[in-house]
């Protein structure tokens, strides 16, 4: 008797490089799907650059990464206000490619982890679900808590049809709903679709997010922390500005190795995949008065400091910190400032775990991990330039979402530059 051979099943996994909320969400999905089915096969497609097109995609992730390190909210608020034109204008060509690759492929399953292109994708998967028999459906994950305020990714499902609408498994958590309001209204009034058209699934993280959130439980411990570094300029400026601290630092050519004890009190600055490097550096300049001023003299801080990608370029954010901390007076030698380019999660959680408080950008995939590790305080970074009580208004509209969502669910603050030393006084005393 022959043996027929079983196909192995085919995933699509659509996502963008604009912002790196989309791609971690991607990745996350990916590693799954592997992990419960070691033959999958996988196929990763960014909606900008492999579908609307290689030259205009890179000019739009540019755009918006650039946008997010200078915190330009009107840049911001403007591109994805005009998801809506996007979609319009770019409705055949992705629907061109969607289509094909469907059938060429023979797609089981797909996944999109972005807002642009729902309707031509759901018009793609309606074809392609006509000709190859299969009942297939466009699995939406929320790359932002669930809010009022997640427009970008909620109106492009509300304007589709309702026989279109059917074919959306929208992928997210509970929303944050307003008084007296239910979750089947919610959906309803934002979506279009009911409380039973949403699975409500844990958060996509990564894997090493999983590990630490079983952790959450025991108390700290003595941990040792692991910085990657790609270069040896990288290295040297890391190094260098150890030297002001206090604490043993082990270096090898590709990493370096700090310990952590139960005692010590640890920070986070993460401004976002693309850091907001004007702020960061206050906030930075602060905390070194702020520790200096400590009535507790004897504690021992560390505040590890997330930087851009690139450490060779001259005006890079890692240069600009390094300098400024050689040039600091009266350096106080129990604080000890880590500066670092990009860490994947196998720095990252752990830091999430371990910190007394965060500094943070309310980014969708980086609420979703604080939602899930953090124990310590989350500060909220707000762009607001002039005195308000609104510090919500410095964000664009989808983070505002996403940050009132962290102050409901887990306590957390909105702060400036300038009002951080008033709000966070206690935390050094």
């Amino acid at each position: 008797m022959i043996e027929i051979e079983k196909k192995s099943k085919t995933l699509l996994i659509i996502t963008s490089a604009s912002g790196g909320g989309h791609l971690q969400a991607a990745k996350a999905t990916a590693a799954k799907a592997l992990a419960k089915d070691p033959d999958i096969k996988i196929i990763q497609k960014d909606l900008l650059i492999d579908f609307v097109g290689k030259r205009f995609g890179k000019f739009f992730v540019h755009l918006w990464n650039a946008s997010q390190k200078k915190g330009n909210l009107t840049a911001l608020t403007f591109l994805s206000k005009n998801i809506r034109a996007a979609d319009f204008f770019f409705h055949i060509r992705i629907l061109s490619k969607v289509f094909p690759l469907l059938l060429k492929e023979d797609v089981d399953q797909i996944i999109d982890t972005q807002p642009v292109g729902t309707a031509a994708i759901i018009k793609a998967i309606k074809y392609a679900s006509r000709i190859t028999k299969k009942s297939l459906k466009l699995e939406k994950i929320l790359t932002e808590l669930p809010t009022k305020n997640t427009f970008h990714f909620f109106k492009p499902i509300k304007n589709l049809s309702n026989t279109n609408r059917s074919l959306i498994r929208l992928i997210t958590t509970v929303p944050l709903l307003k008084p007296n309001q239910n979750a089947d209204a919610f959906w309803e009034k934002y979506c279009g679709l009911k409380e039973s058209d949403v699975s409500y699934e844990n958060f996509p993280l990564r894997k090493n997010f999983e590990k630490y959130q079983k952790l959450l439980s025991h108390p700290f411990q003595k941990m040792q922390v692991e910085i990657k570094v790609k270069n040896s300029l990288e290295k040297s400026l890391i190094a260098d500005t150890l030297k002001k601290g206090n604490a043993h630092t082990e270096i090898y050519r590709n990493k370096m190795v700090l310990m952590i004890e139960p005692q010590d009190r640890v920070s986070t600055i993460l401004l976002g995949s693309q850091p907001t490097e004007e702020a960061t550096i206050k906030y930075v300049k602060i905390f070194i008065q702020m520790v200096k001023s400590s009535q507790h003299k004897s504690l021992r801080h560390f505040l590890f400091v997330f930087c851009n990608h690139d450490a060779i370029h001259r005006g890079s954010l890692l240069r600009r910190l390094h300098e400024m901390i050689q040039k600091e007076k009266f350096y106080p030698s129990s604080l000890n400032i880590i500066p670092m380019c990009f860490q994947d999660d196998e720095v990252i959680a752990p830091l999430y775990f371990r910190s007394n408080a965060t500094f943070t950008r309310s980014g969708g995939m980086t609420s979703m991990e604080l939602m899930a590790l953090t124990r310590g305080k989350i500060w909220i970074h707000s762009e607001i330039k002039k005195k308000t009580k609104h510090f919500s208004k410095g964000m664009p509209c989808w983070e505002q979402g996403n940050a009132y969502y962290l102050r409901a669910k887990k306590g957390a603050q909105f702060i400036t530059p300038e009002t951080f030393p008033i709000f966070c006084r206690s935390y050094f005393n």
